[in-house]
């Protein structure tokens, strides 16, 4: 009798968790893209079903990039108070349905959506380009609001309030990409409230691929190595292929006068 009493009870806990998990799901218009110098031409939809009357909040995270930053702007070539703040995404971006402040505060965290970003910066660290322990100590927190006020500045991080279209129980939204995103695996990942309750569907992977031989948008070249050593090796090719030649017509120039001086010398 009481194993029978445990069972059903586990069973009315695990069975309302199972339904909410199947109520929410999230798919990508396109797996793969190509992004050449302007990403924002390319677009990319996320759509799914969602419980009626939920907020939906869609979440897209790309790969960790790190951010250069100064906090005291000089001309000198040897910038002590330059540093690396690594550990932040390079591109962070959270659609909603709804605006924020009809959210309850205490799930902003959960659901990424705090203006602040305050649940990104745990993972972040500061690495500095010159060993002074002490400006590091002190300006850590400093370094690290700067990366995300860059990153927000350049669109790189965002909260983009009731973009989330919905009817009934189905949503969809365009995923917005910008310049300066980096390129590689785009993590997308659908949140629901349902009755207080927070639900997230699997996260589906976006890959975003280069689709010209430099990829302003990344901040990065995006070519093979073979490539950018047939780059740099092509001009140096072909200056020496022209003092080659130039040395084979001095030669034959050479051979030509000697061959005459012969002739004039035999008459």
């Amino acid at each position: 009798m009481k194993v029978a009493i445990v069972l059903c009870l586990t069973l009315a806990l695990l069975f309302p968790a199972t339904v909410w998990a199947a109520d929410l799901t999230c798919q990508l218009s396109k797996k793969e893209i190509e992004v050449g110098l302007n990403p924002a031409r390319e677009t990319v939809t996320v759509f799914g079903q969602a419980p009626e009357n939920a907020p939906v909040i869609v979440k897209v995270e790309g790969p960790d990039r790190p951010v250069l930053v100064t906090l005291y702007e000089n001309d000198s070539l040897i910038k002590f108070n330059e540093a690396e703040v690594q550990g932040l995404p390079g591109f962070y971006q959270v659609l909603t349905s709804v605006p924020t402040d009809r959210i309850k505060e205490n799930h902003w965290q959960a659901l990424g959506i705090d203006p602040e970003y305050r649940h990104l910066v745990p993972g972040a660290w500061v690495r500095m380009r010159q060993d002074i322990e002490e400006a590091y100590q002190k300006n850590q927190q400093d370094y690290i609001n700067l990366a995300l006020k860059i990153k927000n500045e350049k669109h790189l991080f965002s909260i983009r309030q009731g973009v989330v279209n919905i009817d009934g129980r189905h949503y969809w939204a365009e995923i917005p990409l910008v310049a300066g995103m980096p390129l590689g695996q785009m993590k997308v990942t659908a949140m629901a409230l349902d009755h207080d309750k927070l639900l997230s569907s699997e996260v589906q992977i976006l890959h975003l691929k280069p689709s010209s031989i430099l990829t302003l948008g990344s901040q990065e070249l995006s070519v093979s190595a073979v490539m950018v050593i047939s780059l740099f090796m092509v001009p140096i090719l072909l200056l020496t292929v022209a003092q080659v030649l130039e040395i084979i017509e001095y030669r034959r120039e050479q051979e030509r006068r000697a061959r005459l001086l012969r002739e004039i010398c035999q008459r």
